[in-house]
C-alpha cells in the first residue's frame, strides 16, 4: 500500500506534503503528534521580511494600544509576537469567520495587562469581533477589549481569566476534556475531535 492509500487527508503545506495519518481511537490524555496544516495556508515562501513585517505590526498595534490606553503592559506583546505569529500561522487551525467552530484550536492567554498580544493577533487574522475601532479603546469602559479578555465580550476569545493562574488552569481543563472526547467519540476511520489547547 502506497502512502497516499494510507494518509485519510494529505494536504500540500509550504511545499511539501503533509499527512494525516488514521489513527487508532485514544485511549488516555496523549495523542500521536500528526503534521497539521492550517486552515489558511501561507504562500509556499514567505521571505523573512513579510514574517518581519508581520511580527512588527503585532508589536506595533500593542503599543500603539497600550500607549493610547495609558494603561497596560507592552512587554508581552513586543517579546511574544515571533512566537504568536508561528502559533497562529503555522500551527493553530482556527476560523475567523466562525469563531464557535467546534474542532478549532484553543489559544488560552491568561496576561491580564499584556492582553493586547491576543487582540492584535485576532485584528490581523480577520475576526470581525475585533476592529480597528476596537483596538483603540482598549482598555476602556464598555469596549470590545476589555483588559482582561472576556469570552462573552469578544468572540473569539476562549475563556475569562481574572487573578493570576487561572488561565492555566482553565487550559488544563479544556485539554483534560479534549482528551475525554476524542477518546469517547474518534473512531479509527474518523476523527470527530481533532483539536488541541
Amino acid at each position: 500500500m502506497n502512502s497516499t492509500m494510507q494518509c485519510q487527508n494529505t494536504r500540500t503545506v509550504q511545499g511539501r506534503v503533509a499527512c494525516r495519518r488514521q489513527a487508532a481511537p485514544v485511549r488516555g490524555p496523549r495523542r500521536s503528534i500528526v503534521p497539521r496544516a492550517a486552515s489558511v495556508q501561507a504562500p509556499p515562501k514567505v521571505s523573512q521580511e513579510v514574517v518581519d513585517k508581520c511580527v512588527n505590526a503585532i508589536r506595533f498595534l500593542a503599543i500603539d494600544a497600550v500607549n493610547k490606553a495609558k494603561s497596560g503592559h507592552p512587554g508581552l506583546p513586543m517579546g511574544a509576537a515571533p512566537m504568536s505569529y508561528v502559533l497562529f500561522n503555522e500551527t493553530m487551525r482556527f476560523n475567523p469567520k466562525n469563531p464557535n467552530w467546534f474542532n478549532r484550536d484553543r489559544f488560552v492567554l491568561s496576561a491580564g495587562h499584556g492582553s493586547m498580544l491576543q487582540y492584535a493577533l485576532m485584528h490581523l487574522v480577520g475576526y470581525d469581533s475585533v476592529s480597528m475601532d476596537d483596538i483603540k479603546q482598549f482598555r476602556q469602559w464598555d469596549s470590545r477589549t476589555p483588559g482582561h479578555p472576556e469570552n462573552f465580550l469578544t468572540a473569539g476569545v476562549e475563556v475569562t481569566t481574572g487573578p493570576l493562574g487561572q488561565g492555566i488552569c482553565n487550559a488544563v481543563g479544556l485539554a483534560a476534556a479534549e482528551a475525554h472526547l476524542a477518546a469517547r467519540f474518534n473512531k479509527p476511520d474518523c476523527m470527530v475531535v481533532d483539536h488541541y489547547t
